[in-house]
């Protein structure tokens, strides 16, 4: 294991010097509205995970009421009907649970970059690359190894679109 991915490169080292100019040559009212402008995107995110956390305690209190009212229940044959009452309406609370995340997840734009994930062909990436990307598109918990593969694909893909760029000058000298 190497020290250099420890240490920042020079182009990442340009960024902060950058972003320190930038920031240090703001008024303190532009300063200011940054602040707020963070705190606002804070406060969004916060509430939009308190809407989930509120639906999921709610909907385990419900399972646990339906367990409990089960455990109580002596003969359970003629309580059928009741049985699938409380069977539909903890389905119908998940499937709304679902619906209201998927919703949200693609308001946000990241339909279109499913389908474009998904157009790339299974050999193009290695297997825990393309594991790591599926967290990062589904919104799950990234492990150190899932952000590793992430950071090391980022490089590459910045090293690509520098190439890119050549083989663009290359062909505009070819079609000419």
């Amino acid at each position: 294991m190497s020290m250099d991915k420890w240490l920042d490169d020079e182009e990442t080292k340009e960024k902060k010097k950058k972003r320190n100019e930038i920031y240090s040559s703001l008024s303190n009212e532009e300063k200011n509205d940054l602040s707020k402008q963070k705190i606002r995107e804070l406060v969004k995110k916060d509430e939009i995970t308190s809407i989930f956390d509120e639906s999921r305690k709610s909907f385990l209190t419900k399972v646990l009421e339906f367990k409990d009212w089960l455990d109580n229940r002596a003969y359970i044959k003629g309580d059928i009907e009741r049985i699938q009452t409380w069977v539909e309406n903890l389905y119908s609370m998940v499937d709304i649970s679902i619906n209201f995340q998927t919703k949200t997840r693609f308001n946000n734009g990241e339909e279109t970059l499913i389908n474009r994930y998904k157009s790339i062909p299974v050999k193009f990436l290695d297997e825990k690359t393309r594991i790591a990307l599926n967290k990062k598109l589904k919104g799950i918990k990234k492990t150190n190894s899932d952000n590793y593969y992430l950071r090391k694909l980022n490089n590459i893909v910045k090293e690509k679109l520098k190439d890119a760029e050549y083989y663009a000058i290359l062909r505009d000298i070819l079609e000419s």
